[in-house]
């Protein structure tokens, strides 16, 4: 079998450095190599396999420019490499607006959509009427360099910066050409305005709130006069001089305000036209249980005062996790007569905005739409221990919502069934296929007893703590999160030993090879003194249990020996990594150095072969039968698995 040498530039000097790569030859050979991982895929029963990748950690074009930031719309080399190892979904984060200084997307916005991922390329084509220029990219950015690791980092001012400078030359761009009236830009005109009267309802009152951000360099609102903090509301409830004030604002700043809605427009029309080449190939989109500093501002009546959500342990020292994310009132989700209150209402468009031009959902923290862990704001004071910061629990009133004596009709108990489960049908989704992140301990049942027991709706097992017997199959397993150490960490720091029961070398001995003989002694020497076989092990363990869904990390599936993100911790290198400009030729490198990188067509090769041995035990097939059905794939995945490893001549 011949492969070709594919050629990526490892440096930002674009004449020298060239490294030489192993990958399947274009045409037939790397068309044989993903039929040979989806004939395994399908063996095992896996339907859908999404590479957990958030928008702003796409990579860079290596021969083009950088403006220090990735975009889920110039996503073609991601999703083509996706595709050729056997994905068919990748797993997006949150894609609302940062708040600033705040690079989480766990507590973007609910309606604004992050200007940040606009791909400054599509501007320059005739679907957006050519309003940037190369000339124009250049100017804002800079030549993409690679920094000798196989992983980036998002510089977020610098992005900003970027993004900033030209969304304002595109908005000048687009407003000469309407004075020259450019038919393409007056095409674009239309779809702008026919935008703005579909968002009305929210776009004006996020405008003049962005002014006033700008104003005061926060759109942390606490830190805000009380008259701008109450503006809103204030103008909600009718308020003569509020109203006139908020008009002021809107006059005085109309050509910031105008430009600020049209790169909420660009946004929009850039994922529309993404979603529609992608094909079969979707992307899944993440509802975050929290909301932006801005949405609250927005939507002030439907919170409950001085209360935030959190989660009562995996912080510092398995201290709580104090997220400071804005609580539902729970005596607003519904009226007396049973329709949908102001809490309820914003819920629902919450999700319906999260859902649409989504080919799939993520729902995140699903037991905060139950019976969250909730704390007094006002009671959080930080002590020290073991050189930690950490909040004291002895001063925090905190607790779930059931338990706390806040939601005595029992409201929360509710969401699922009377706006959850109802807006997925209306919008097409099926329960059943939505990953649930159902992760948390509810002590008081409350959660258990609605979302498995009455609702039977699939959740989520993660690798570091389940036996692949013990996984839902109508669920979702992942191979770590975005929350999760890569997989080296887990085993040189000895995390693994947490969850001893499911990572010893017997167990994933007997796992992989059910029936006795040589291969299982030699699989548990092999991860009794090998890290990475321990590793691989315990991958193909994972994937033998045939969940319906099953996720990767790009840390995983590219060796990167990085973190995401420190749960109950903020700043620092959180939420800034990215896929290195030149990941294939990376990512091809390391199968051949024999390095963490997943090897798919060896781990799938563990799997189908222990799912072949465990049907011959629990005889749910014949040996001759389930041999008959399983070898062939299995040599043929070795075959890959062995090609990728070969030293380049």
């Amino acid at each position: 079998m011949r492969l070709e040498k594919v050629v990526r530039i490892t440096s930002g000097n674009m004449g020298r450095n060239v490294a030489f790569t192993r990958a399947p030859k274009k045409g037939n050979e790397e068309k044989q190599y993903t039929q040979a991982i989806e004939k395994g895929l399908d063996y095992l029963g896996i339907q859908n396999r999404a590479l957990i990748l958030h928008g702003p950690s796409f990579p860079a074009n290596p021969e083009g420019n950088d403006t220090q930031i990735g975009s889920p719309f110039e996503a073609d080399r991601v999703v083509e490499f996706a595709k050729i190892h056997g994905f068919n979904q990748i797993q997006l984060g949150p894609n609302g607006k940062l708040n600033k200084g705040d690079t989480s997307p766990y507590t973007s916005s609910v309606f604004e959509k992050n200007p940040l991922f606009i791909n400054e390329q599509m501007l320059t084509t005739d679907d957006f009427a050519g309003i940037l220029s190369q000339e124009d990219i250049e100017k804002a950015s800079k030549k993409t360099k690679t920094n000798g690791q196989n992983y980036a980092r998002i510089d977020f001012k610098k992005a900003n910066e970027n993004k900033s400078e030209l969304i304002s030359v595109a908005y000048s761009n687009f407003k000469e050409k309407l004075a020259q009236r450019d038919q393409k830009a007056l095409r674009l005109n239309d779809e702008f305005e026919a935008f703005k009267t579909r968002s009305a309802d929210w776009i004006e009152y996020y405008s003049v709130l962005n002014v006033i951000s700008k104003k005061h360099n926060t759109d942390f609102y606490p830190y805000w006069p009380q008259e701008d903090q109450n503006l809103i509301q204030d103008v909600k409830r009718g308020d003569r001089f509020a109203i006139s004030r908020f008009e002021g604002i809107k006059k005085d700043n109309a050509d910031f305000i105008e430009q600020y809605k049209f790169a909420q427009f660009l946004v929009g029309k850039q994922a529309k036209i993404d979603a529609n080449k992608r094909g079969d190939f979707t992307y899944i989109g993440d509802i975050e249980v929290g909301t932006s500093s801005l949405d609250e501002v927005v939507f002030k009546d439907v919170f409950l005062d001085g209360w935030k959500i959190g989660c009562p342990d995996g912080g510092p020292m398995n201290s709580p996790q104090l997220w400071g994310m804005a609580v539902l009132d729970p005596n607003k989700l519904f009226n007396d007569d049973g329709t949908l209150g102001p809490a309820g209402k914003f819920l629902k468009a919450k999700l319906v905005n999260g859902m649409t031009g989504a080919q799939g959902v993520r729902i995140d923290h699903a037991i905060g739409l139950v019976n969250p862990y909730i704390y007094r704001e006002s009671t959080v004071h930080k002590i020290r221990q073991n050189g930690v910061e950490i909040p004291d629990k002895n001063r925090l009133h905190a607790g779930r919502m059931c338990n706390i004596g806040l939601d005595r009709n029992h409201n929360y108990e509710k969401i699922l069934t009377r706006i959850v489960l109802p807006t997925m049908r209306e919008m097409g989704v099926n329960p059943q296929d939505v990953i649930w992140e159902d992760l948390g301990w509810d002590e008081s049942g409350a959660f258990q007893k609605i979302f498995r027991g009455q609702l039977h709706l699939p959740g989520i097992s993660g690798m570091k703590w389940t036996k692949s017997s013990d996984v839902n199959r109508a669920g979702t397993a992942y191979i770590g999160c975005h929350d999760d150490k890569p997989g080296k960490q887990i085993i040189e720091s000895g995390e693994y030993k947490n969850w001893e029961y499911c990572w010893n070398p017997q167990y994933l001995a007997q796992s992989l090879h059910p029936v006795e003989g040589n291969k299982r002694a030699d699989i548990e020497q092999k991860v009794a003194t090998n890290p990475k076989d321990f590793w691989k092990a315990k991958v193909a363990d994972l994937l033998k249990s045939g969940a319906k869904n099953e996720q990767f990390t790009f840390m995983d599936v590219l060796g990167i020996d990085r973190l995401f993100n420190t749960p109950g911790t903020s700043g620092g290198d959180n939420w800034t990594l990215r896929m290195n400009p030149n990941f294939e030729a990376a990512y091809y490198r390391d199968l051949e150095n024999d390095g963490w990188a997943l090897n798919m067509p060896e781990v799938l090769a563990m799997a189908v072969e222990a799912r072949m041995e465990q049907d011959i035990v629990d005889r749910t097939k014949t040996e001759f039968q389930a041999r008959r059905e399983a070898q062939p794939i299995i040599r043929d995945l070795n075959k890959w698995a062995q090609i990728l490893k070969e030293k380049e001549n």
